[in-house]
């Protein structure tokens, strides 16, 4: 590290500055502890301050496909409200779809709603219809009942005459004629008829009122059916206006909208013909193996990139990508190659480190912008606090290279 080589030589500069003999003894504590301090320098930069001194930080940022909510909403695009690579904020409408089909759907929607709200209306006026035919089954039970209770009375009376008569003829013989008799024979055999029949009519009265019991009770489960239809059709309703709804389709956060070539007219289906990023951006960072096990999140981070030379940005750890490409295991369930994985991973040496990016105000770094970073990682001893002011030199000087060379 020529940074720490040059700290050095400031160091015996000043010792020669304030006198300190140029001899063997001197010349030998200069370059042994020169080459001592670079090793320990360099040993507790690269494990304790990490750099990506490849100048690959990529700047990145989320990704969004501004496409309907749901694969199943497809059309003609109508109409676009913004143009390519346009700032956009959270919200804004960007493009629409016809929505002539989806209009339909939710009118018919609405049609089949209406229908089942007419039902249920029926339902309920039927229970009304079959609780009185239940009431008037009763009140019917109530006159039978008490038609049964007169023609008993009535029976009772005809056949005491009719013992009162022949009592009577006992005693004095002829007293009663026997066409009174007779007569009042027949009336005891008509009043008999009548406890009969109405006897007959009252049971009659109580099927009636069973079944118009049943009638309520099946009238009462119909308007339940019914009231089902109507939370379905209601639910229809909704999804065929959430279909109409997304045929606009809304910025989800403030960002910008890609260089897309989509056109009124063009067809929207399964792939999505507009993307956008957020405002949000990071640096995706590569950390050696010696340091990784210092990094934590939260820790301080700094960034530059040949954008804006001699600027330096603040950064955050944001995370650490625990895993890389090179682990994806085969698919197909075979086993590795062991020539061939060791020979393809043998320079992966490497792990990514995601750095929440601060831009300063009129600042704007486009995303896939590289540049330099690196991190204050975990110490062991307050001491080594000296590399973060090495390693702060370092992205400064280098970024002052932007200006003449990217590097």
């Amino acid at each position: 590290m020529l940074e720490g080589l040059a700290v050095w030589a400031l160091f015996i500069y000043l010792l020669r500055m304030v006198g300190m003999p140029w001899n063997k003894f001197t010349q030998a504590f200069a370059y042994i502890g020169g080459g001592s301090w670079l090793l320990f320098v360099w040993v507790g930069l690269i494990t304790y301050a990490p750099m990506d001194l490849s100048g690959g930080s990529v700047v990145q940022s989320p990704h969004i496909q501004l496409r309907p909510g749901s694969t199943q909403i497809k059309g003609h695009v109508d109409e676009i409200l913004v143009r390519p690579n346009e700032a956009v904020t959270k919200g804004q409408l960007v493009y629409t779809l016809d929505d002539a089909q989806y209009q339909i759907a939710l009118n018919k929607a609405n049609a089949v709603l209406h229908s089942a709200k007419v039902a249920l209306s029926i339902a309920k006026e039927d229970v009304r219809i079959a609780a009185e035919n239940q009431q008037t089954a009763l009140k019917d039970i109530e006159i039978s009942k008490n038609q049964v209770a007169a023609a008993k009375e009535d029976l009772a009376y005809k056949q005491t005459t009719l013992q009162r008569y022949r009592e009577q003829n006992r005693v004095v013989k002829h007293t009663i004629t026997e066409s009174q008799m007779d007569q009042q024979r027949t009336a005891v055999a008509l009043a008999n008829a009548e406890v009969v029949t109405l006897t007959s009519q009252l049971e009659k009265a109580k099927l009636s009122a069973n079944r118009a019991a049943l009638d309520a009770e099946k009238s009462a489960l119909n308007v339940k059916s019914r009231e089902v239809d109507v939370d379905t059709e209601r639910e229809n309703v909704a999804q065929a206006q959430w279909n109409m709804d997304n045929t606009k389709v809304y910025a989800p956060a403030d960002g910008y909208v890609t260089n897309f070539i989509m056109r009124e007219g063009q067809y929207v289906g399964m792939v999505p013909r507009m993307q956008m990023y957020t405002n949000e951006k990071y640096v995706l960072m590569r950390v050696n193996h010696q340091a990784i096990r210092n990094v934590k999140v939260g820790q301080r981070a700094e960034f530059t990139s040949a954008v804006y030379p001699g600027k330096i940005f603040n950064a955050e750890v944001e995370g650490i990508v625990e895993a890389t490409g090179e682990s994806q295991g085969n698919l197909l369930g075979r086993d590795d190659n062991i020539r061939q994985t060791t020979g393809q991973n043998v320079m992966n040496k490497h792990h990514f480190v995601r750095l929440k990016l601060e831009e300063s105000a009129g600042y704007d770094i486009p995303v896939g912008s590289v540049g330099l970073a690196w991190i204050s990682a975990e110490k062991p001893i307050g001491f080594l606090q000296f590399l973060d002011v090495i390693r702060g030199i370092i992205i400064r000087m280098k970024s002052q290279i932007y200006y003449i060379w990217s590097m």
